[in-house]
This record gives structure tokens, C-alpha cells and sequence, in this order.
């Protein structure tokens, strides 16, 4: 047959191959401590994005890796997800995930959850906690994690301050059901339902997160400048090991 003749049938099957191709959806990338004395962070952060795009109905898919317990392998990580297409953003959690040196190395919208005393430092990350009280490297938010308190010889007494609510009844029993061994939430839990939340709003919507609004637990998040507008500054006390909102 004239090579002419083969030419339509070539192109067709071409086309047909790439009309075929599945389109890959978009991932959101969940960085956190899932061992070690952080685990705390990473479980509560896992089941609150997994309830998260349940409620939303949402094709986003969720990929969730272990930080590695130190700054360089945090590092390694988030250079996998800038190689991955899919992957549309990073939400991070805890000391070394949210480290300037893991920043840096995010080409994607990297979202910090939680103030774990570290400064914003690169043009693409966004904080989710309050300006003034990242910017005083107080790493509050580890006093959530029980395992901090439980090592403190002064914890009862304790002040801290937190962007982070109490799960209602409501939500704490739909977190609990979402799923097999799930940890009882804390403020974490309902941070990481906000921004995930948000996160996927602006991916099913095509927006650019650090211009999209989300209202949830926490009030309104949206984002000014790298940092979460008008965000909340709970304070709260330990008590007996346990945490209660503080008095005004």
C-alpha cells in the first residue's frame, strides 16, 4: 500500500491515543511527622484533609508523606512533589516540614499550618497561623501535641496562643467515624480541615489559592501578603495536662 494511504489511519490512531490518555487529577501533598514524637502532628493533619475532601466531594486526591524527621529529608520530599505534575500545592505541618530551607525549595504553593517557630521565607509560601505570633518564633502550636505537655515539668499553668478552635461535638464525631484508629482532633484538626478546605476550593475552581476564600471552623481564611487576613490568636492555658480556653 502507498505510503500516502497510510498516512489518515497513522493520524488517527494518533489522535485516538491521545483522546484516550487519562487526564491525572490534581493532588494536594500533605508534609508532616507521621513517627517519632511528632506523630501527633501528622495523624491529626491526615484525617482532617481526608474529611476534608469527603465533605467536598472533591476528585482532588490526597498524598501524604512522612517528613523524615529532619530538615534535609523534608527537603528531599518536597523536590519529589516539584517533580510530580499532579501536585498542586503543599500544606506542611511541624518543625522541620515548615523549616526556611524546605520553603525555599517548593516550587508549588507551600501552605503552613500552625506556628512551629519558623518565619515565612519564600514568595510562594502562605502562613495559616497569625503574623504577629509567627513572627515571634514561639512555636505555640506544639504545646497542642500532648506529648509536649507531658514533658514539661511546669505545663499546668501554661500559656499559648493558637489560630486553632476546639472541634465542636459535630465535628469531632464525623472525624472519629472517617475512618479506622482515628485520633481523638485537637486545634490542629480543625486548622488543617480549614486550609484543606480551602486548598481544594481553589484547585475545583481553578483559582489561585493565595487569592481564594474559604469559610470553616476558624472563620473567614483568605491570605494578605503571605499570611492568613485578620487570623485568630486563641489564647489557651494547661490544665491538669489538658488544654482550656484561657480567660480574657
Amino acid at each position: 500500500m502507498p505510503a500516502r494511504r497510510w498516512l489518515p489511519l497513522m493520524l488517527a490512531l494518533a489522535l485516538a491515543a491521545c483522546t484516550a490518555r487519562p487526564i491525572a487529577p490534581d493532588k494536594v501533598a500533605l508534609l508532616a511527622p507521621f513517627e517519632n514524637q511528632y506523630r501527633e502532628i501528622g495523624y491529626n493533619a491526615l484525617y482532617a484533609v481526608r474529611l476534608a475532601l469527603d465533605d467536598a466531594q472533591s476528585a482532588v486526591q490526597l498524598l501524604a508523606l512522612d517528613d523524615g524527621g529532619s530538615v534535609e529529608l523534608a527537603i528531599a520530599r518536597v523536590q519529589a512533589f516539584n517533580r510530580d505534575p499532579a501536585v498542586r500545592a503543599i500544606i506542611a505541618l511541624g518543625p522541620q516540614a515548615t523549616h526556611e530551607s524546605v520553603q525555599r525549595a517548593s516550587q508549588l504553593p507551600f501552605l503552613i499550618v500552625g506556628n512551629w517557630g519558623n518565619s515565612r521565607a519564600a514568595q510562594n509560601s502562605l502562613y495559616a497561623a497569625n503574623k504577629l505570633s509567627t513572627q515571634a518564633n514561639s512555636a505555640d502550636d506544639l504545646f497542642i501535641l500532648e506529648q509536649t505537655r507531658a514533658l514539661q515539668d511546669d505545663r499546668d499553668g501554661r500559656l499559648f496562643h493558637s489560630s486553632g478552635s476546639p472541634p465542636d461535638e459535630d465535628f469531632r464525631q464525623r472525624y472519629l467515624a472517617s475512618g479506622l484508629y482515628v485520633p481523638q482532633p485537637n486545634l490542629l484538626a480543625t486548622l488543617v480541615y480549614d486550609i484543606a478546605g480551602l486548598v481544594i476550593s481553589a484547585l475545583d475552581n481553578d483559582m489561585p489559592i493565595s487569592q481564594t476564600a474559604h469559610t470553616g471552623i476558624n472563620g473567614q481564611m483568605r491570605f494578605f501578603d503571605g499570611y492568613w487576613q485578620d487570623a485568630p490568636d486563641n489564647s489557651y492555658t494547661v490544665v491538669d495536662g489538658e488544654i482550656v480556653p484561657s480567660a480574657p
